[in-house]
């Protein structure tokens, strides 16, 4: 008997391990925002769109008359300042989404799945899958703009769309082409 009760008690230890709290919907969601939602990955993200974050800070200052000496210094800082309130806000609007989104079943369903080093890894990894998965898109991006320009300036003139002037319509095929 009493080996019996040693069993039982190590299958409902195991069972603790293995199976996934239950919580209700609000607090799965949060969790799930938790892990999911983080400044590190917003700050692999915002790293990887700095080439373009940096030139249109610029830009929008020079429209205005203000010349900034250091650019870098200015986005790091702005960077710095940016990302924490932006990763809060962030944060509780996904909450939200993901109450309106999944059922209480794939909450806890997902809010265990994110408790497993499967979960963990892919957490941990995220911000690398972004900044790579940017990367790739950009290098996609140039290469489909590339190959539609021509199909493009093909349907703007079996379509008969044109610009007001008449010669900028006819560089515009041209420069797609």
């Amino acid at each position: 008997m009493i080996r019996f009760q040693r069993f039982v008690a190590a299958l409902f230890l195991v069972n603790l391990t293995v199976a996934p709290a239950t919580a209700d919907p609000q607090s799965d969601a949060e969790f799930i925002a938790a892990q999911t939602v983080t400044r590190t990955l917003f700050s692999a993200v915002l790293e990887t769109q700095r080439p373009l974050i940096i030139p249109a800070l610029e830009n929008q200052f020079q429209s205005k008359g203000i010349k900034i000496s250091n650019m870098d210094g200015f986005a790091d800082i702005f960077m710095e300042e940016f990302i924490a309130d932006f990763t809060e806000y962030m944060r509780r609007d996904a909450v939200n989404t993901y109450l309106d989104l999944f059922s209480e079943d794939e909450l806890r369903a997902l809010a265990g799945f994110y408790k497993t080093q499967a979960g963990q890894a892919l957490i941990e990894k995220t911000p690398v899958l972004m900044q790579r998965g940017a990367k790739i898109g950009q290098t996609a991006g140039a290469q489909a703009g590339a190959n539609a320009g021509p199909r493009v300036a093909q349907r703007l003139v079996s379509e008969g769309i044109t610009i007001d002037n008449k010669t900028l319509t006819q560089r515009l095929i041209e420069a797609l082409r």
